[in-house]
C-alpha cells in the first residue's frame, strides 16, 4: 500500500468513525463538593484504526531507547500559575433537564441518589491509586487519608499496583512529549523510569506490567515511514532494561499479562477485522487466536483455566451486538458465556477469586449524534443474570466506567462521571466504591479523579 493510499484510508476512517464507541476522556479538575454526587467526562469517540494490520511474526528486535544512565528528573516548572479558569455553576437536576440540548430523551423522572461516605463501607484495610489533574494519588481506605504521589510537570497517568502492593507503575511524559513507564514505591518515593521513551499514533499510549513487576509490555508507534499508522509491541525486562520488539508492526491495543506473568494477550487488527493474539514470554512466540467469525474484541481476562473476552459477530458500529465468550489458552474451543449482550461495546473485569464479572458497557441512545449510555453490570462467573450497578443514576447526565476489583472479591471501585450538559465543561469525575453483596447499595464517594487501581494486597 502506498503512502497516498494510507493517507486516503486514514481520512476515510476518521469520517466513518466520527460517531463511534466512546472512550472516557482524560481526567479534569474537581469542581463541586462531594454532595454534588459525582464526576464527569464528555463523550469522546475511540480512535479509528487507520490501516490494515499485517500478521505478527516472531522476530525480536531492539528498539526504543533503554534507560542507560541513572535517571535525573528535569527541574520543576517555575512559571507562575495563572489560576483556575472560572467555573460554570453546576445547577440542580431540574436545571440539567431544562437546559438539555442533546438528541436523546433525558431520564427526567429519576433523581440522582446521594452518594454514601467512604467510612460507611467499614473497610478495615485497602488502598486505591487514582489519577487527578495529571497526577497520581492514593487513598488509605481504613483511615480516609489521601496522599499525592507525583508532583511533576506534564502528566502522570494510568497508575497500576503491582502484585505485591508495594509498588505502582504509571505513565509519565515529564521528560517532554514522549512517554515512559515509571515505577515508584506505594508511598511515592524512588520514582524511576523502567522503559525508554515512546509515543503513540493517537492519544496516550498503553502499557501492561506483569504482577511481579519483572516485565513491561507497551505499545508504541512504529518508527519506519512505511509503517505509518501502525504500532509495535515491546517487551522490557525491568532489571536489565532490555527492550525487544515482538513481532512485526500491526494495529494493537488492550494488552494484558496473564496472572502468572507467562503470557501477554493483545487485541490486534482493525475494528472490522480484530482478533486476539497471545505472546509466550519464554519463547517470544506470537500466536493469532481463532476469531470464530467474531469482530470488535475486548482485552482478554483470565477466568479459571480459560480466557474471557467480549466480541461481536459483526464488524460495524451501527449493528454491533457484543456478548461474552471464553476460549482455551491456546485459542481453541470458543464458547459463549451467558445470555447477556448489548448493542454496543463491553469490557469484562474478573474478580480476584474468579467468582464475579463486572462488565463496563456502552451503547448509543438513538441515532447519529445521540448520547451514549455508559453503565456497569454484574454477572456471576457462569454468566448468570445481569445485575445493574449504576442504573439508578439518570442518563445522559451520568456515566460509569473503569471498574477495578478489591482483593476481597466483594468491593468494586469505578469512575462515576457527571456532565449535565451536552459537551459540557468542566468535566467532573469521582472514584466511587460499591459493596457488590448489598443488592441496594449506593456507591460511596472516595475522591475526585478516575482510572482507579486497587492494591491487590488487603
Amino acid at each position: 500500500m502506498t503512502m497516498h493510499e494510507r493517507t486516503q484510508r486514514t481520512a476515510i476512517a476518521w469520517l466513518l468513525l466520527a460517531a463511534c464507541t466512546p472512550r472516557p476522556a482524560s481526567d479534569g479538575e474537581p469542581s463541586p463538593p462531594p454532595s454534588a454526587s459525582s464526576a464527569a467526562a464528555p463523550v469522546q469517540c475511540a480512535d479509528p484504526a487507520p490501516t490494515a494490520s499485517p500478521a505478527l511474526a516472531t522476530s525480536p528486535a531492539p528498539s526504543a531507547e533503554p534507560p542507560t544512565a541513572p535517571y535525573q528528573p528535569p527541574p520543576e516548572a517555575t512559571a507562575e500559575s495563572t489560576g483556575p479558569a472560572p467555573r460554570r455553576p453546576i445547577g440542580t437536576f431540574d436545571d440539567w433537564v431544562k437546559e438539555y440540548a442533546g438528541l436523546g430523551e433525558p431520564e427526567a423522572e429519576k433523581r440522582p441518589p446521594r452518594l454514601r461516605r467512604a467510612k460507611e463501607l467499614a473497610l478495615a484495610s485497602g488502598r486505591i491509586a487514582f489519577m487527578r489533574s495529571g497526577d497520581v494519588f492514593a487513598m488509605d481506605l481504613a483511615t480516609g487519608v489521601e496522599a499525592q504521589l507525583t508532583r511533576k510537570t506534564q502528566r502522570n497517568i494510568a497508575p497500576t499496583f503491582l502484585g505485591d502492593g508495594r509498588r505502582i507503575a504509571f505513565l509519565s511524559n515529564r521528560d517532554g512529549m514522549a512517554w515512559r513507564v515509571f515505577l515508584m514505591n506505594a508511598d511515592g518515593t524512588e520514582q524511576r523510569p523502567i522503559t525508554g521513551k515512546f509515543s503513540a499514533w493517537y492519544g496516550e499510549p498503553s502499557f501492561a506490567i506483569s504482577p511481579d513487576g519483572a516485565r513491561v509490555a507497551y505499545v508504541a508507534r512504529a518508527r519506519a515511514p512505511s509503517d505509518e499508522g501502525l504500532e509495535e509491541l515491546h517487551l522490557v525486562e525491568v532489571a536489565s532494561g532490555d527492550d525487544q520488539r515482538i513481532g512485526q508492526p500491526a494495529t494493537l491495543s488492550q494488552c494484558t499479562f496473564s496472572p502468572g506473568g507467562d503470557a501477554v494477550h493483545c487485541v490486534a487488527g482493525e475494528f472490522d477485522a480484530e482478533h486476539l493474539l497471545s505472546v509466550e514470554i519464554a519463547t517470544r512466540r506470537v500466536r493469532r487466536l481463532p476469531d470464530a467469525g467474531n469482530r470488535m474484541f475486548s482485552a482478554a481476562r483470565s477466568l479459571g483455566d480459560r480466557l474471557l473476552f467480549s466480541a461481536s459477530p459483526t464488524g460495524a458500529f451501527c449493528c454491533q451486538r457484543s456478548q461474552l465468550f471464553t476460549t482455551a489458552l491456546d485459542g481453541t474451543g470458543i464458547k459463549g458465556l451467558g445470555a447477556f449482550w448489548v448493542a454496543g461495546s463491553m469490557r469484562p473485569e474478573v474478580s480476584p477469586k474468579g467468582s464475579q464479572i463486572a462488565v463496563a458497557w456502552s451503547v448509543r441512545e438513538g441515532g447519529f449524534g445521540a448520547d451514549y449510555r455508559n453503565e456497569i453490570s454484574l454477572l456471576d462467573a457462569n454468566g448468570g443474570a445481569e445485575r445493574p450497578l449504576t442504573s439508578a443514576f439518570p442518563r445522559p447526565f451520568y456515566s460509569a466506567y473503569e471498574p477495578s476489583w478489591a482483593p476481597d472479591d466483594r468491593h468494586l471501585a469505578f469512575t462515576l462521571s457527571l456532565c449535565p450538559y451536552l459537551g459540557c465543561e468542566p468535566r467532573i469525575r469521582s472514584v466511587v466504591v460499591v459493596d457488590t453483596r448489598d443488592a441496594g447499595a449506593v456507591p460511596a464517594f472516595i475522591a475526585y479523579g478516575g482510572n482507579a487501581s486497587w492494591s491487590p494486597v488487603p
